[in-house]
């Protein structure tokens, strides 16, 4: 069993304000999108003289995949990187690639076949009930990561959906909508940044409840669109199992069953 990890995906630059971390996720300018804040390779570089360090690229590179293998090799080497595009499999070594199939990897047998492949690090879905999330513990002897806190993104995509939707309909420019799910009736936050869309759930995801389940996971705290007081609600209490109680947030997933993952449907 490993130690608890906890690593933060910052809502701003200064990470010295999450004095109890060590541990980062810092999304790579122009190869991640989403975030509130984004580092460049000089920033990174310094930073991991002084923490734990992963870059996220959650984009899929097309071209840019070419442009990344000539910059790989200006990081330093204590490094590691959280990919979704699964080329850079090619590029990055594999024991510094973490694999980050948003939405996919949500059963042992997909984790264990990355195994076998030699890609033991691997982002596993929180879409997950909690007695799934410990049949994956059991069963696999990857080192997995896990978003425990976050506003959970459902897609994106390289389009620019609200400018589209903007002049189609003549409205006022701006980068961000709030719309409501008509059959769920949750609210989903779109905001577009300068090179494509993102959706996320608007409340917050929180595993605490269920905290003496996971703790064999690399728990991630992402704290992208998450104001300044639950922030700090969360950076006090993050390993309390009644945080979710302290913050407006969500773990339906925990509890129940959801049969629209890769592999449920027969």
């Amino acid at each position: 069993m490993q130690k608890e990890k906890y690593l933060i995906i910052p809502n701003k630059k200064e990470l010295e304000l999450y004095s109890n971390f060590k541990s980062f996720i810092l999304p790579l300018k122009h190869y991640s999108i989403g975030y509130n804040v984004y580092f460049d390779v000089d920033e990174i570089n310094e930073l991991s003289n002084t923490y734990e360090i992963y870059v996220m690229m959650n984009k899929f590179l097309h071209m840019k995949i070419y442009d990344f293998e000539k910059i790989y090799p200006k990081f330093n080497k204590n490094i590691k990187f959280i990919v979704e595009d699964i080329g850079l499999v090619n590029i990055i070594d594999k024991d510094r690639l973490v694999l980050y199939e948003n939405h996919i990897l949500s059963n042992y047998k997909a984790i264990n076949f990355l195994s076998s492949l030699n890609i033991k690090n691997v982002v596993i879905n929180n879409d997950l009930t909690h007695y799934e999330l410990k049949e994956i513990i059991n069963k696999c002897e990857s080192n997995m990561f896990y978003h425990y806190i976050a506003k959970n993104s459902i897609m994106y995509s390289r389009r620019n959906l609200v400018t589209n939707y903007n002049k189609y309909y003549n409205l006022d420019d701006t980068n961000h909508y709030e719309l409501k799910e008509k059959v769920s009736l949750k609210v989903l936050e779109i905001k577009e940044e300068s090179d494509g869309s993102i959706v996320r759930f608007n409340k917050i995801f929180c595993a605490s409840k269920y905290i003496n389940d996971i703790k064999e996971l690399n728990l991630i705290i992402d704290l992208t669109d998450i104001d300044e007081d639950t922030t700090k609600v969360i950076i006090e209490n993050y390993n309390k199992e009644n945080l979710c109680d302290l913050i407006d947030a969500d773990y339906y997933f925990l509890e129940h069953d959801i049969k629209y993952k890769v592999g449920d449907l027969k």
